[in-house]
């Protein structure tokens, strides 16, 4: 399976050249088609900023190469993405691409005739977010356990290139738990208005196998949140699914499926955020003014939903009550090409289930903390019952209170979850 991303700024001003791709040539103004031409892929996508609308109220001419004229002041803001998309549709009607998504992520700057206000940042955010989206509406249905990505950089702009490349690293970084996935990025030598260059080759910049990795991450003022609600023994949607996370860093099988989001609860909750953001979304004439930006914690529960979305496809659901062969298999799916964490977490599950030896509950809850970390979750503690086992299936008695400590099991251990997120 091979999906071709490329980022395109402003493809109306584009010279016609010549452009060359492993002995392949096209004469073009864009290097897609030479690429599209050699890779070959099932999918194709390009990302644009939605400030390429801009160039709607510019008639075609011969510093034009665009045909998507618009004179009229924007109506609201699916009129700015929608004048963006045709502005990059007529472009593609003029190569041999087949084009299967226009992503269209919200940028900044003020140009001739509009302007756009902003974070940056959310250029990151909705890209990662329709990327993710495509990838398990049409990716993941095919039965390929490999897939290539190929990032074609020639024509993207300033920030745009680096937000794309970190939602495709992150985003392949999840999808290699599960697939054998491969980036490749390209980038042409630049073409000058003045050069006499007849000829422009397209360089492989790199070229590699990705490996897994779960790259969310939580800052202060969320870490406090959640501390406050642990500290009141109040629960939240958002509070599970970073217990979920920080359970799959840390190689915690049995309380991966016991936070597993439910998928549409998660999905309604992506779905708020992303509401939440386009309707405070201003649009007054041709000022394009967004009022709030995207947190982080979205782009987070956008990979959280990712990977849930695949652990639930291969049959790995969220449930409290587990038997040591399905903990197992999910160790075995989950880390497979993490060999050296996937046996320690297996050692840890054959001595939980085999073994009679109980611990003793430590005094202080740093000692607490790294043996529930030392041993993959799976403690048995002297006279507490962390766990209920019975016939080599165990069930998380959560409600139960710590000796010690006079806080319930899950109180601690979700306290454990959340401050070892990475800090961002």
């Amino acid at each position: 399976m091979k999906v071709l991303i490329a980022t395109w700024g402003n493809p109306c001003s584009w010279e016609i050249v010549e452009y060359e791709y492993e002995g392949q040539t096209t004469i073009a103004s864009t290097s897609l088609e030479v690429i599209h031409k050699v890779e070959n892929p099932n999918y194709a996508i390009i990302v644009i900023s939605d400030t390429l609308a801009n160039s709607s109220f510019l008639p075609k001419s011969n510093k034009n190469n665009c045909d998507c004229y618009d004179p009229n002041p924007f109506s609201d803001y699916n009129d700015v993405k929608q004048r963006a998309i045709n502005c990059a549709q007529s472009i593609i009607n003029q190569h041999q691409i087949k084009v299967n998504k226009i992503i269209v992520s919200p940028g900044v700057g003020n140009y001739s005739n509009s302007s756009y206000e902003g974070n940056p940042r959310d250029f990151y955010h909705i890209t990662l977010y329709e990327l993710t989206d495509y990838i398990i509406q049409n990716v993941l249905n095919s039965n390929d356990k490999n897939i290539e990505i190929v990032f074609d950089i020639t024509h993207g702009q300033n920030y745009h290139i680096v937000s794309i490349y970190d939602a495709i690293y992150e985003m392949a970084q999840i999808l290699s738990y599960f697939f054998m996935v491969n980036l490749k990025v390209l980038y042409s030598e630049p073409v000058a208005p003045v050069s006499t260059k007849s000829k422009y080759r397209i360089n492989k910049i790199v070229n590699f196998q990705v490996f897994p990795n779960f790259p969310i991450s939580i800052d202060h003022n969320l870490l406090n949140q959640f501390k406050q609600m642990i500290k009141k023994n109040q629960q939240n949607n958002e509070l599970r699914y970073y217990c979920f996370g920080s359970s799959i860093i840390h190689g915690l099988p049995y309380f991966i499926y016991y936070y597993m989001p439910d998928l549409n609860n998660l999905k309604n909750d992506i779905g708020a955020e992303l509401n939440n953001f386009y309707s405070n979304i201003l649009v007054n004439g041709n000022v394009v003014k967004r009022q709030i930006q995207i947190s982080e914690k979205t782009s987070d529960l956008v990979k959280i939903y990712l990977i849930s979305f695949i652990l639930n496809k291969i049959g790995f659901k969220n449930q409290s009550q587990v038997s040591q062969i399905k903990i197992v298999e999910l160790t075995r799916k989950l880390y497979r090409r993490i060999a050296t964490l996937r046996n320690e977490i297996i050692l840890e599950i054959n001595r939980f289930f085999k073994s009679k030896k109980s611990f003793l509950l430590p005094n202080d809850l740093k000692k607490l903390k790294r043996n529930f970390f030392a041993h993959r979750g799976l403690l048995r503690i002297l006279n507490q019952n962390l766990f209920t086992i019975s016939k080599n299936t165990i069930i998380f008695n959560g409600s139960n209170i710590v000796q010690n400590f006079n806080r319930s099991c899950e109180n601690i251990i979700q306290e454990f979850l959340i401050e070892e997120i990475p800090r961002r």
